[in-house]
């Protein structure tokens, strides 16, 4: 995927869809979004933004799935902006919106903190995912890039999403790591001290730092601190853990 509009403010970005077969719904004169929002005011908020916008958009409003599958059976909808709520789980809505039409996009609007909220939603097959406080200009542009077949998530998704990616390439790195620098490393990632690591290996601490530079080079590391965040996320700890820590 690549960034494709470097304008926009750095909280939302824009993604090629990896399909050629994206369909651009702007073709159409007047593209449909089917808003589905349970809380009326955000509702109404929502259509009156699209509503005065540059887009010439149609906009139809529904507060629950079953009236969102309804007006999908009987109308031609282009895009679907659903929120998520514990009764609007994305993998449900998603589920129940393909056995009336499989190939409508849809962009989620999730709650600042609900991360892992955007994150099922887009590996549920979500077209995009924001928060629920982006600003209107962030919002428009999502819409308008759902409707050209391209994906959007806000800053914090796309950096978890990337950080998540180079955990795996780095959990792959570590067969390149001795047996010796995998412990070190779990000792890193429970705050052990260079001097407290080489008195549990019998190691100097100068052969410590050593092996630190070689776990640096082979998984990538700038710093103490990113090795130390890495080890924690992946749960490494060392086998003499179970001894008292300096």
């Amino acid at each position: 995927m690549r960034a494709l509009n470097s304008r926009l403010r750095r909280s939302v970005l824009i993604f090629q869809k990896e399909s050629a077969a994206a369909v651009v719904a702007t073709e159409r004169m007047s593209p449909t979004v089917l808003l589905l929002e349970p809380q009326p005011l955000y509702r109404a908020a929502l259509s009156s933004l699209l509503a005065g916008s540059s887009l010439t958009v149609s906009v139809i409003s529904r507060s629950t799935l079953d009236e969102c599958r309804e007006t999908l059976a009987e109308s031609s909808v282009d895009l679907v902006v659903a929120a998520i709520t514990p009764s609007l789980a994305p993998r449900w809505v998603l589920a129940t919106l393909a056995e009336i039409h499989s190939s409508v996009p849809v962009l989620f609007l999730g709650e600042p903190t609900d991360l892992q909220g955007r994150i099922d939603a887009l590996r549920a097959g979500g077209t995009g995912a924001l928060t629920r406080d982006a600003s209107p200009e962030e919002f428009m542009a999502a819409i308008q890039a759902a409707l050209r077949g391209r994906r959007t998530m806000d800053e914090a998704l796309a950096d978890r999403l990337l950080s998540t990616a180079s955990d795996l390439d780095r959990s792959l790195a570590q067969a390149a790591l001795s047996i010796t620098e995998r412990e070190i490393l779990g000792m890193l990632g429970v705050a052990w001290s260079t001097r407290a690591i080489a008195d549990a290996r019998g190691i100097s601490p100068k052969s410590v730092r050593n092996h630190v530079t070689n776990i640096y080079r082979k998984l990538g590391f700038s710093s103490r601190p990113e090795a130390v965040r890495y080890a924690a996320r992946m749960g490494m700890r060392p086998v003499s853990d179970e001894l008292a820590r300096p």
